[in-house]
């Protein structure tokens, strides 16, 4: 049984998989907002809910500390970490970098069957914008720098930009920046070039379409996360 279906059994053999359980569990809900920033964790708490000693508890505490989403308060106790605005555009440089990365690499790597796909969701995303549907268009947005980095063959560059992913989902991100007036149908039009670049097998210029794409969202989310965190 994998990691993930042992969190949706909630279950787990041993204290390193117990650990990785609850870790994922913590995870998805910091993710989604279940649980809010700033909220204090209680060990007990979440030792009785899982099952577990508070080892295992205090374990997934440490390995969610490490990965950013809370802090450890000396004699305050464990809290998931709000993000500043400072640290969310901190990670709109990372994901600049990681994903300049994956399309440097899928350009050079993807094979026919993997544009084609790519070509699927640049056409759904099409008729997201003539819709309007901004929801739609942030999903198959989502997809399709999926596809760009599974399509660049590196798995441990896929586990960094999974959990970055996982950052800037907190705050909805995505959503805020495509909400902004005329943004789907820039997004659309950075995307086209990007696309264009892959096809070509211009590692280069794949490069530098995604890093100017990853730019140019975090330029325009600059105003957005000054009112919305306001730090």
């Amino acid at each position: 049984m994998s990691a993930a279906q042992r969190a949706s059994a909630g279950v787990a053999d041993n204290d390193v998989s117990k650990k990785d359980v609850i870790v994922q569990r913590l995870r998805d809900e910091i993710v989604s907002g279940a649980i809010a920033p700033g909220e204090k964790l209680s060990e007990a708490r979440l030792a009785e809910r899982f099952g577990v000693s508070r080892m295992p508890v205090r374990e997934a505490f440490k390995e969610l500390e490490g990965a950013g989403f809370v802090s450890i308060e000396r004699r305050r106790g464990t809290f998931v970490k709000s993000l500043s605005r400072y640290e969310i555009l901190d990670l709109f440089e990372v994901r600049e970098a990681i994903e300049g990365m994956t399309a440097r690499l899928c350009a050079n790597r993807a094979s026919n069957e993997f544009l084609a796909r790519i070509d699927e969701v640049m056409a759904s995303m099409q008729d997201c914008v003539e819709a309007g549907d901004t929801d739609g268009y942030s999903a198959m947005d989502a997809r399709l720098h999926e596809l760009i980095t599974e399509g660049a063959g590196n798995e441990r560059l896929s586990d960094h930009y999974r959990l970055l992913v996982q950052h800037l989902s907190r705050g909805l991100l995505s959503s805020i920046v495509t909400r902004r007036e005329g943004r789907m149908r820039r997004s659309l039009a950075e995307h086209r070039a990007l696309v264009y670049a892959i096809r070509a097998r211009d590692a280069d210029a794949a490069e530098e379409a995604m890093r100017a794409h990853v730019q140019n969202g975090r330029l325009e989310l600059q105003d957005e996360v000054t009112t919305k965190f306001g730090r």
